[in-house]
């Protein structure tokens, strides 16, 4: 039976990505997470993911430090199977919460405007000082959170969320924009391939799995081998944080075959 791949997490406090780590420590994945608070994570996991203390002794390993820094992410990304090797995924689900001020025009604004494409570049600068391959002698794949709204070629939100998104997600949008347009642009050079995740408006709550709906279309077109169709994007209101980590797990880390894709999902 073929070993489980190992996973480094980035921004795994919050709710997608937390849900997605969660999964994979039940299921006897070896997992490592960058934590600027490791212990914020630890009980996000105990207490909002029922995983028990055993588990995460397990299979998990917390690296305190900052995601834009790149010997800290560096750090993350080695094995924690092999420290001849790095991770065989990479899940960034970096981002931080907007914070309100008094403005007809951007009303919130982000702490630090521009940490998701930050964070993104940290990622490939380390895997450019490590130079190391995955257990399997490939380079590693990348799983990035992104948003609808954001960069898609064909439109992937309701025509009421415009006005919406333009107000209230400018500057989040514009962070998330910067960091799609760094992985689309790899080319290979750092990770074999990757899925970019879009989720529609997050929120609390669960419906399950089996309710979220998924579009896709290719990150790049016209890439040599990949001729299937896009079937375009799955358009809606909102989508659960634990429902979207759930199905992450499920369908990109278990079963495979979105590669090269742009993935939106909603209920």
């Amino acid at each position: 039976m073929a070993s489980k791949q190992t996973i480094a997490f980035f921004g795994a406090t919050g709710g997608c990505a937390g849900s997605s780590l969660a999964c994979a420590l039940r299921s006897g994945y070896h997992c490592t997470a960058l934590a600027r608070i490791p212990s914020n994570l630890v009980t996000s996991l105990t207490t909002d993911h029922a995983i028990s203390a055993s588990a995460i002794e397990a299979n998990l390993t917390i690296i305190q430090g900052d995601a834009k820094n790149s010997s800290d992410v560096s750090r993350a990304l080695v094995s924690p199977t092999n420290s001849s090797h790095v991770v065989d995924i990479i899940y960034s689900s970096i981002g931080a919460y907007p914070n309100f001020q008094l403005s007809l025009t951007t009303p919130f604004v982000l702490p630090d405007p521009t940490l998701c494409t930050s964070g993104m570049r940290a990622i490939f600068s380390a895997l450019s000082t490590l130079g190391m391959p995955t257990s399997s002698g490939r380079k590693p794949l990348l799983i990035a959170l992104s948003s609808t709204g954001v960069k898609g070629r064909a439109r992937d939100i309701p025509l009421l969320y415009y006005p919406l998104y333009k107000l209230l997600a400018a500057q989040p949008h514009a962070d998330k924009r910067g960091m799609e347009e760094v992985v689309l642009s790899d080319r290979g050079e750092h990770i074999r391939d990757f899925v970019i995740v879009r989720p529609t408006a997050l929120v609390d709550g669960l419906k399950g799995v089996e309710k979220v709906r998924s579009g896709w279309e290719w990150g790049v077109q016209g890439e040599k081998g990949r001729v299937e169709k896009e079937v375009g994007p799955a358009i809606g209101w909102t989508v659960g944080r634990t429902d979207v980590g759930a199905w992450i797990f499920k369908n990109v880390v278990e079963s495979g075959g979105w590669e090269g894709r742009c993935v939106s999902l909603t209920y």
